[in-house]
């Protein structure tokens, strides 16, 4: 094959609007009910979304829009402000704050701080928030720094780490008796999370998170990421151009958390860095291990994945 058929061939690949219809086409008949509390982002990540995607408007407006509330301003100078982002000098208003990171960025920052406040508003029977939020931070970061070192998309890497999971406490709240059953019994005998749920209700949360992000109206990409975030073998073996950019996205999936999603997902992710020389797992865990600690909040801080795999080398070597 030529380089012109090559460039041709690809140019026949889905995009992620098309990647995106087919996965939430796939879950238009299956019956989620009615009465799970899906999580209401607050006005004004709405509407800044909303006003983001007009090529057109300006910074002020939508600083004004984040400076309606306190919180939301709060989350977005600290997330600027951290080492990783940080410029030469504290960044103090929101216009430059935006303007630092992009809107499109701030945008995507915005709605992932508007989840964890919908989530914390709506509590909890099985999962602890802070730990939950904490436990995706750990997972945006170790996809990002998977996708920096692989030369992808590491905002899109950063944003699917962060909201894969954000449908679980409400599911977890709706179906508390079966997700206590799963890690009383499921979990323990090595089964992952997505497949119990696929069994037990006919969709998973990756599939209804997805289902939502859609009706939110979030970007094409960021549905994909949510949807496939559990399907590792996927992104590495289906022809579309995209499915390889969720590719750190669907290894940030195998971290542990306290559901207990993929029991085995440690042993996965040493299993691949066996077989991929285009990053190392010990520099990855090292830069996560890092850069969470920078982001921590207070004393909601998960395990430290360098010492959660070198655990398991160790187990696994012993045996």
């Amino acid at each position: 094959m030529s380089v012109t058929e090559e460039v041709d061939s690809a140019a026949d690949l889905p995009n992620w609007a098309n990647l995106s219809a087919k996965a939430l086409e796939s879950i238009q008949s299956v019956s989620i009910p009615n009465d799970i509390e899906i999580p209401a982002l607050p006005q004004a990540v709405t509407e800044f979304s909303q006003r983001a995607a007009d090529p057109n408007v300006e910074l002020r407006e939508l600083a004004a829009i984040v400076e309606t509330s306190a919180g939301l301003t709060v989350e977005l100078l600290k997330f600027v402000n951290t080492a990783r982002l940080r410029a030469t000098s504290p960044i103090g208003d929101v216009s430059t704050a935006i303007a630092r990171v992009g809107i499109n960025e701030a945008s995507s920052y915005l709605i992932a701080t508007g989840v964890k406040a919908a989530n914390n508003a709506l509590g909890s029977k099985l999962i602890h928030q802070g730990h939950a939020w904490s436990e995706s931070l750990q997972k945006a970061l170790f996809a990002q720094a998977a996708a920096r070192t692989l030369k992808l998309d590491a905002s899109l890497a950063f944003m699917g780490g962060l909201l894969q999971d954000f449908m679980l406490p409400a599911l977890t709240n709706r179906f508390d008796n079966e997700y206590v059953s799963f890690l009383e019994n499921d979990a323990k005998d090595g089964r992952d999370i997505t497949e119990w749920e696929q069994e037990t209700f006919g969709w998973n949360h990756a599939s209804t998170g997805a289902f939502i992000a859609g009706q939110w109206g979030l970007p094409d990409d960021l549905v994909c990421a949510i949807y496939y975030h559990h399907s590792l073998h996927e992104s590495l073996s289906r022809p579309e151009v995209e499915m390889f950019k969720l590719f750190p996205i669907t290894l940030s999936g195998l971290l542990p958390d306290q559901l207990r999603q993929c029991s085995r997902g440690i042993t996965e992710l040493i299993k691949v860095d066996g077989k991929c020389s285009a990053f190392s797992l010990d520099a990855l865990c090292a830069t996560v291990d890092e850069e969470q600690m920078d982001l921590a909040d207070g004393f909601n801080i998960p395990n430290q994945l360098t010492s959660i795999v070198q655990e398991v080398r160790k187990a696994t070597q012993a045996c």
